[in-house]
């Protein structure tokens, strides 16, 4: 494979080494912890990487998986690329909150254990404990004082869990080729250089932010500032106090995190963004529209949309920075461009219908080498998604929503995402903390929607459930069957911060004796 001045190696862990060789007093990145900001500059990361990489080579076999359930510190980030330098698989999973169920995390982590038969876990201290006791663990703790250097080869370079909106999680093994091949054709329509500076919250267990948030500056010498995702949440302000200090250029968000932030962020000037990168669930046009009246410092054309997935390393699909997204309008619904599909990917749509929407099939050099134990959906050499969309002539992507959890109510097709979305702006309803989904009623014949909202205190139950049937209504034509209301905190979400409509159906059902 051909080296380039952003990727300069066939490895992802060799970029990184020959960045830090070529200027080892350039910083690296600053890192968000216990509430100071530190930074590391490339020669001192890169050393503690190589430390971790003789700890891992010294316990475990070349291509060994090895967990990692662990909060974000300097430690999680040079262990994670310590273990693939060591000829070892990570694979990163979210660490249990206070509000985390014991029983539901238990059940994750006893799903991951038996799908990747992982050697080994890395993990803190006070988090052992959640690990079963025949698994062995690592910490930090256990690190070589100095580097000794350990490199092996291994074509496998991590592994990625699926977010698990519509089931459990799949883990995704990706190869060093996928990963650069994917990292050069980004960099590309994203138009990444050295000048730039990345900001971001997003945790390393979720695509967005593992690969575009952290191995993709890492490896293309591109300085960025990583805070801890729990810290955002209770701040959100601190993402764009950081963009406006540092003057940074590019920003990874969903969708409902711009909602978020308009909300509850501090007027800021964020003139020097070029980019901020709408992805992993629908973008939509009223979000942007929010997000720049909140901000008008926000310049045209760098509010852009991305669509991406695990199984494809990352980005399928980029909209050009300084471009605004365009929107069609296909059978009745305004969708939002999610861009032209990137170099060295194709992508075709199987099975459209009449408006031209049918699942989107991707095949190409940063496609995933296969499921964990599983195998993966394909027709012919494309992998089915599973999600539903259409390109226009001019090669546009447009997204509709998920094949899977599109509910069917007396033969009309709704989007949970619509539903979602509206019930979201209903006043009562804690934004973004609302799913929607189908039960089946054999009487009928037909599903029934069920939507779920969780309170915010301020108006009361009665009221807030005919608002909400009101607002579906209204948008979808379908009133719900049913609208419950529950305390904060109370849905159940993926690892990558999604509402898991999987999940919430079956305990929705499971409470009702269905």
């Amino acid at each position: 494979m051909m080296a380039s001045p952003l990727f300069p190696h066939d490895t992802v862990d060799g970029c990184i080494e020959v960045h830090a060789h070529r200027a080892p007093d350039a910083v690296a990145l600053r890192l968000r912890e216990n509430g100071q900001w530190r930074t590391y500059r490339r020669a001192e990361c890169f050393d503690l990487i190589e430390r971790y990489a003789a700890l891992f080579a010294e316990r475990f076999d070349a291509g060994t998986l090895l967990l990692f359930i662990k909060r974000l510190d300097g430690d999680l980030l040079a262990a994670y690329l310590g273990a693939m330098r060591a000829g070892l698989v990570p694979a990163q999973l979210s660490p249990p909150t206070a509000k985390t169920s014991a029983g539901e995390y238990a059940r994750k982590i006893a799903h991951v254990l038996a799908m990747t038969a992982a050697g080994g876990v890395f993990t803190d201290h006070d988090m052992a404990s959640r690990v079963p006791e025949d698994v062995t663990k690592v910490t930090p703790a256990d690190a070589p004082a100095r580097s000794r250097g350990a490199r092996r080869a291994h074509s496998t370079a991590l592994v990625q869990f699926s977010s698990g909106s519509t089931g459990l999680q799949k883990g995704v093994a990706l190869t060093h080729d996928a990963i650069l091949a994917h990292m050069r054709s980004y960099a590309d329509a994203l138009r990444l250089s050295s000048d730039d500076r990345l900001a971001t919250w997003l945790p390393l267990y979720h695509d967005m932010g593992l690969i575009a948030c952290f191995l993709m500056p890492l490896m293309a010498g591109v300085v960025f500032d990583q805070m801890d995702p729990f810290d955002w949440l209770l701040r959100p302000d601190l993402l764009l106090e950081t963009i406006e200090s540092n003057r940074s250029t590019l920003c990874f968000l969903p969708n409902f995190a711009f909602h978020v932030l308009a909300k509850k962020g501090k007027p800021r000037d964020l003139g020097s963004m070029r980019a901020f990168v709408n992805c992993s669930e629908p973008a939509r046009f009223d979000t942007h529209a929010v997000f720049r009246q909140a901000f008008p410092s926000v310049a045209n054309g760098s509010l852009t949309v991305c669509y991406a997935l695990a199984e494809n390393t990352f980005a399928v699909s980029q909209t050009p920075p300084g471009a605004e997204p365009r929107r069609i309008t296909v059978g009745g619904k305004e969708l939002l461009s999610c861009g032209s599909i990137v170099a060295e990917t194709e992508c075709r749509i199987l099975e459209p219908d009449a408006d031209g929407i049918g699942e989107i099939g991707i095949r190409g050099a940063a496609l995933f080498a296969g499921y964990l134990g599983g195998d993966a959906p394909m027709e012919g050499e494309y992998y089915r998604t599973g999600d539903l969309g259409c390109i226009t002539p001019e090669g546009e992507l447009f997204v509709t929503g998920r094949k899977k959890d599109l509910v069917i109510c007396n033969g009309k097709n709704l989007y949970p995402q619509d539903v979602e979305h509206v019930a979201s702006q209903v006043a009562g309803v804690y934004a973004g903390r609302v799913v929607a989904f189908g039960v089946d009623n054999v009487e009928v014949g037909s599903e029934e929607l069920i939507v779920i909202v969780e309170r915010d205190g301020s108006v009361g139950d009665v009221p807030l459930k005919l608002a909400v049937q009101r607002a579906v209504e209204a948008e979808v034509g379908v009133l719900p069957r049913r609208v419950e209301v529950v305390e904060h905190m109370r849905l159940v979400k993926t690892s990558s911060g999604k509402i898991s409509r999987s999940r919430n159906r079956e305990l929705y059902l499971a409470a009702r004796g269905e």
